[in-house]
């Protein structure tokens, strides 16, 4: 039985204090930290948050941040063109680099907020370290092609 014991309590020591198990005990982990800062850029009728309780990107800057990553969330114009959200864009990075002193970004778009990225891309690449798209409408959008066809110049919906 003294035998068991000694070897349990080897166990349960080798187990708590080993370098790969206390890492998620004592240690924040840092496996989303990268060089460079990220910016979410959000889709078409995005938004940073809505009545004051809402994300966007719901949990996801939180969870990136606990984990190591420097997140900023754009704030850039629910309906526009890419050219126009991008030069917004634009505007925040160079806002966040004046403070902060960060030289790239990698940008995160989701939907719209892919082609808004790409856009800063080519026209800053200075300030790109990477983009990164999902769900982006990067071959062109049925929807937008019909409504750009049937809406007035400067209307709205």
């Amino acid at each position: 039985m003294k035998k068991m014991n000694a070897l349990l309590l080897v166990f349960v020591a080798t187990t708590l204090f080993s370098t790969q198990s206390s890492a998620w005990w004592w240690n924040h982990s840092t496996y989303t930290k990268t060089k460079y800062p990220i910016v979410l850029v959000h889709g078409l009728l995005g938004f940073d948050q809505i009545f004051g309780s809402y994300d966007y990107f719901y949990r996801i800057p939180a969870e990136l941040e606990d984990d190591g990553a420097t997140i900023f969330v754009a704030d850039v114009s629910a309906v526009n063109s890419s050219e126009v959200r991008g030069e917004q864009l634009l505007e925040q990075l160079e806002t966040i680099k004046a403070l902060y002193g960060y030289q790239k970004f990698n940008l995160i778009g989701h939907s719209h907020g892919g082609p808004t990225a790409r856009y800063v891309a080519s026209v800053r690449p200075d300030l790109v370290a990477s983009v990164t798209s999902f769900g982006g409408p990067h071959k062109g959008s049925d929807v937008a092609d019909a409504l750009q066809a049937n809406l007035e110049p400067g209307s709205y919906l």
